[in-house]
């Protein structure tokens, strides 16, 4: 495959995610609000806001540096991605562990991987005890930005933090790269099984903002302020008429 063409690859997806596109499967999507399930006749939903960490940004603080030297008795590589039998095992035994839906399978998650036109340069983290394969991470490269994909680690090793662990990697590899931003996925409003993702560091994160088409401080922004902003700017509820109507 030409460097031209894994260059392109790489604008592209940095355009993308620019805009707060974010790769599902073989495609790029967005969306403001995901299913949560249903009241009487009505689906629910969660507003999602999605987010980047500008690494320019970025610094080490007291939970990151007890987190590396927490595993500093791992090894890690880094490399083209790849899906193996150990992989998959690994991933089964993680999902089978954690109280949230997934992907049935890395392959799902990460169809193309061995297709020659591919759209995504996926590369992969793998993390080691000794021999052992503990935790994997799969993430989208571009430019001057990656998207994290996929992490997962084995269940045995949950108190090592080793998902947080796979961010400050992917964190490094982008900085030695010299790339300007990480793109973790998204924030729900009402959940907070995302909130991971505003680590390392909040301060350095930034929050997208439909609207307007760009990104600010999530420190700017509370959860209850960007819950109004969703219904506001994004559904165009009147707030001031509704209070009108009650009174």
């Amino acid at each position: 495959m030409s460097e031209d063409f894994n260059s392109n690859k790489r604008i592209a997806l940095d355009f993308g995610l620019g805009i707060g596109y974010f790769r599902m499967g073989k495609d790029m999507f967005t969306t403001n609000q995901v299913y949560v399930g249903n009241y009487g006749n009505s689906g629910q939903y969660d507003p999602v806001f999605w987010l980047r960490l500008n690494l320019k940004k970025a610094k080490e603080t007291t939970t990151t540096k007890r987190i590396r030297k927490k595993c500093s008795g791992f090894s890690f590589v880094i490399q083209e991605a790849e899906i193996t039998e150990e992989i998959e095992t690994l991933y089964a035994q993680y999902l089978a562990s954690v109280n949230f839906d997934g992907y049935p399978s890395c392959k799902d998650c990460i169809p193309a991987l061995n297709d020659p036109e591919d759209v995504f340069d996926t590369h992969m983290i793998k993390i080691f005890d000794q021999d052992l394969l503990i935790a994997v991470g799969f993430f989208d490269r571009g430019e001057k930005s990656l998207m994290s994909v996929l992490h997962f680690y084995h269940p045995n090793y949950k108190r090592f933090s080793l998902g947080k662990f796979l961010m400050l990697l992917t964190m490094d590899f982008a900085k030695e790269a010299q790339m300007d931003f990480v793109y973790p996925g998204y924030i729900t409003i009402n959940g907070t099984k995302m909130d991971y993702k505003v680590f390392p560091q909040v301060e350095a994160m930034e929050v997208f903002l439909t609207k307007e088409n760009t990104w600010a401080p999530l420190k700017n922004y509370t959860k209850t302020e960007l819950d109004i902003y969703y219904f506001k700017q994004l559904l165009g509820v009147d707030f001031d008429n509704l209070e009108d109507a009650f009174n």
